[in-house]
């Protein structure tokens, strides 16, 4: 029990540390960055972000599922993940750069692009120490990464002209390196290239369903942000983004729960009854608290809003209660999904994914057009989650009444004589 309950505070934990380090580098370009220079480097980082979840998706669920596993085959699973993540890191990095470029932020987009491989890679073998049962070690790797990005945001705050955005991400960069370095050497990993072809097609179906359903809603993030700033201009996407780094620590929160819960369902054979109440209780306490943070993050003072996110807190505080209510929603709607990621079933995570996305670009370019505001998108994005959760936890639960009444209904004599037949001869 104790070894239990270590592992998951660890694992919480580094999601935890995961997450700032995140966060911290959008305060840090947040503060002395104008609304336009911030919304423009946040539609970059929206790139990067969609990347992590294609991987945690592809490569990195896989990887919690094998928690039951020999360690020599989830090491094995991990050094063609990392070859892997590498591989797709450059892809993503050139994609960053011509955005960049296209946006005329030629250095932001450089500094990504060296970025996302090493991003990717740390991202790989935390998964792998969590398989491991060994979380400790993506929390020490995590803990560096979060101190590097908390010094430049305390330069920042010290000497608001000391850093301009592209060495911000140089910096958060080289954290991130000193992190990866640190996990290599605890699980002795080395990234493996050959025959990463045969290797993705022995599960490409999963893997890839997975990928999207991890990815597709980041993908639809961008999206919706691009239209924004379409019909807007660039201060909604600073707007959206900074509200969205205000609220991050239920994203930290809801992130954590497949590192948490996953392994653990699987090491202890829980059942499917056993995973959705600790998964209910989950999203009871963090839906209630996202929405009270939305509400009364506007009332917040200025000037502590501003050593936050500069020029950018007053625009995100006008969607600030909108985006509260979608994050609510969101904890349902994550609860839901780690219920059906910790059964394995990729189909149906991204049957759901694609509507939920689906439902959220068509309401949200609607309200865009429309309104011509962010917080008319916040409206939208708030609308779209709270009907996704609505009828994904209905759908839960219906599944669990089917279940239940099938447990109860009488056996046939023909099946108890067909299976006390097989039960003697096994």
């Amino acid at each position: 029990m104790a070894g239990l309950k270590f592992r998951v505070i660890a694992s919480a934990g580094d999601q935890v540390l995961s997450s700032v380090s995140n966060a911290v580098i959008l305060f840090a370009m947040a503060g002395p960055s104008s609304v336009q220079a911030f919304g423009a480097a946040v539609l970059v980082f929206s790139i990067v972000t969609a990347a992590i979840g294609l991987v945690r998706g592809a490569l990195g669920t896989p990887l919690l599922l094998m928690s039951g596993e020999s360690r020599e085959d989830i090491l094995r699973e991990g050094s063609r993940g990392l070859g892997s993540a590498l591989l797709f890191g450059v892809v993503v990095g050139v994609v960053a750069l011509v955005v960049s470029i296209a946006l005329d932020e030629p250095q932001v987009g450089i500094a990504y692009a060296t970025a996302v491989p090493l991003v990717l890679a740390q991202d790989v073998l935390r998964f792998v120490s969590m398989a491991l049962g060994e979380p400790e070690s993506a929390f020490v790797s995590d803990a560096i990464w979060a101190v590097g990005a908390g010094a430049v945001l305390v330069t920042t705050w010290i000497s608001p002209t000391a850093l301009v955005i592209p060495e911000m991400i140089w910096f958060w960069s080289i954290a991130g390196g000193l992190a990866l370095l640190q996990l290599a050497w605890r699980t002795g990993i080395r990234p493996t290239f050959r025959g990463l072809r045969t290797w993705w097609v022995e599960f490409w179906q999963h893997r890839t369903r997975f990928a999207f359903e991890s990815g597709v809603d980041q993908i639809a993030a961008i999206l919706i942000v691009s239209v924004s700033t379409i019909f807007i201009g660039t201060v909604a996407a600073a707007s959206l983004r900074g509200a969205v780094t205000v609220l991050g620590p239920f994203a930290v929160l809801i992130s954590s729960l497949p590192l948490i819960v996953i392994p653990e369902a699987v090491r202890a054979g829980h059942s499917a009854k056993q995973i959705w109440r600790t998964l209910s209780y989950a999203a009871w306490i963090t839906s209630a608290l996202a929405a009270t943070i939305g509400f009364l993050a506007p009332f917040v003072p200025s000037f502590l809003g501003r050593l936050l996110l500069g020029d950018s807190w007053a625009e995100a505080t006008q969607v600030l209660p909108f985006l509260g209510l979608e994050y609510a929603a969101i904890c349902w709607i994550a609860g839901v999904y780690n219920f059906y990621r910790s059964r394995g079933a990729s189909a149906e995570l991204l049957k759901y994914r694609i509507v939920q996305s689906l439902l959220g670009i068509v309401i949200c370019t609607g309200a865009a057009a429309i309104f011509r505001t962010a917080a008319g998108v916040a409206i939208g994005l708030a609308l779209s989650a709270t009907v996704m959760a609505v009828c994904l936890v209905v759908e839960v639960y219906r599944k669990q009444l089917r279940q239940v009444a099938a447990e109860r209904r009488p056996v046939p004599a023909t099946a108890l004589a067909a299976r006390g037949y097989a039960e003697s001869r096994s």
